[in-house]
């Protein structure tokens, strides 16, 4: 399976036995990078969202492998390879990538922190000045649900990352049925202005149906 391949900065140190030395404030650093990817996926997705591959055109321009969202290459080695296999100096290592990866360098976390950040954020600006009385039921059920499916979707890129394929198609699987089930739920929802209501759907829709075929993406990449 593919690798993908990211920009990294010259912060951090590393110590004597090669590991990445880092304090708080570089962590903090770090997270503050790691939202601005998802901002750049939310930028870079709205300029092609209207286009019929807009997942692969933004995999794309995020400089990610189309074919493979998956994150963990397997390499098979005969005993016949292991002398070709050369020592790499740790200044050389260095060199490569001073940020460590984390699960959040991982394109489906970064996918679904941003689609699942403007379905939250599109619910919020639907419900303000909303005049309309929508049950109390249904909203809390849109909120348990949309809750579950990130939390199943962010345990299924760790999966991923620890090589669980079958765990992670696991939790994608119960991603999928809390997602059908927001979906919905987010048509029952009533306003007072009809199009606000048209325009809310139609957008959400397509952040929905994105997320879901992510997932069937990789579902299939690891059952392969």
């Amino acid at each position: 399976m593919s690798q993908y391949e990211f920009e990294g900065s010259n912060e951090g140190d590393w110590d004597e036995s090669g590991d990445l030395a880092w304090n708080e404030a570089d962590w903090q650093v770090f997270l503050r990078n790691s939202d601005k990817e998802v901002i750049r996926f939310i930028t870079t997705y709205n300029k092609v969202k209207d286009q019929d591959d807009r997942l692969d055109a933004a995999a794309s321009l995020m400089g990610w492998h189309r074919e493979d969202w998956t994150s963990v290459d397997e390499v098979e080695l005969d005993e016949n390879d292991l002398p070709d296999i050369k020592s790499v100096d740790m200044e050389d290592i260095c060199n490569l990538d001073p940020y460590p990866y984390t699960i959040h360098r991982h394109p489906i976390y970064i996918t679904s922190n941003a689609l699942f950040s403007f379905l939250r954020a599109s619910w919020e600006k639907f419900m303000l000045g909303n005049k309309e009385c929508n049950e109390s039921d249904l909203v809390w059920g849109y909120s348990v649900s949309l809750a579950d499916a990130e939390k199943h979707c962010i345990m299924a890129a760790n999966s991923l990352d620890l090589g669980d394929f079958l765990l992670a198609v696991c939790h994608f699987k119960k991603a999928h049925s809390a997602l059908n089930e927001s979906m919905r739920i987010n048509r029952l929802f009533k306003h007072q202005n009809p199009k606000i209501v048209k325009d809310y759907i139609e957008e959400t829709d397509i952040r929905m149906h994105d997320l879901r075929e992510i997932w069937l993406r990789v579902m299939s990449d690891c059952r392969s």
